[in-house]
């Protein structure tokens, strides 16, 4: 029977690949542990899905990544010219 793999599984292969395994291991084990779809239409379709949702959610996380790098390289530039006035140097 022809899967697709909702989660790595050891022995068996990565998350999203499809895999041929037998109908029993599939049956009893895979599908009933949500380890694994059957790659029929609607199956493909949902893993589809779960992929563009992982997407959108790595596009976000990425985008709070830059903001808070961002933040805090200001707030560093703000503590090095803080230091400087302390310093008794001239702001550049």
């Amino acid at each position: 029977m022809k899967v697709i793999l909702l989660k790595d599984v050891k022995g068996v292969g990565r998350r999203f690949d499809e895999k041929s395994v037998s109908d029993g291991y599939a049956a009893n084990f895979l599908i009933p542990r949500n380890l694994a779809l059957m790659a029929d239409k609607t199956g493909l379709a949902k893993v589809k899905q779960l992929k563009a949702q992982g997407e959108s959610k790595r596009t976000l996380e990425e985008h709070g990544l830059a903001e808070k790098e961002a933040k805090r390289f200001q707030k560093h530039l703000e503590l090095e010219r803080f230091r400087a006035q302390q310093r008794g140097e001239p702001s550049s």
